[in-house]
């Protein structure tokens, strides 16, 4: 289901990849976000389910850009969307660490809406105690 969430997190990807678009961006030598990223950004920004918890958009120093999920510092999913087809992803979920690479086709990956619902839950968990 497509929403205003989805749109508020493509129109975020843009400006970011606007601002991100020129090599060095960072100060520090960081590769310009590519337009061939930014498709795929707002690809798997339509792909995220509405009513799931909101991602923060960013960029990454190797021209990706990243959506992350993050209720602490031990509730955390960070997924790269590069423009190749492949999603990277890491999670930190109390003391497990999980990561891995998907391919993307527009579709959100199982496993990765599998890492979404157990942050949803420990969050929710930690509110019922």
């Amino acid at each position: 289901m497509y929403d205003a969430m989805n749109s508020e997190l493509k129109l975020r990807a843009e400006e970011i990849a606007e601002k991100c678009s020129v090599p060095g961006w960072d100060g520090y030598g960081a590769n310009a976000v590519t337009a061939a990223a930014l498709a795929e950004a707002r690809a798997f920004a339509e792909a995220i389910d509405s009513g799931r918890l909101v991602p923060e958009v960013g960029a990454e120093p190797d021209g990706a850009l990243t959506f992350e999920w993050h209720r602490s510092a031990r509730q955390t999913l960070s997924v790269s969307v590069h423009g190749f087809g492949v999603l990277h992803y890491a999670a930190l979920l109390g003391t497990e660490r999980i990561c891995g690479t998907e391919a993307f086709r527009a579709r959100m990956p199982q496993v990765l809406r599998d890492l979404i619902a157990r942050i949803e839950q420990r969050d929710a968990e930690s509110f019922s105690r």
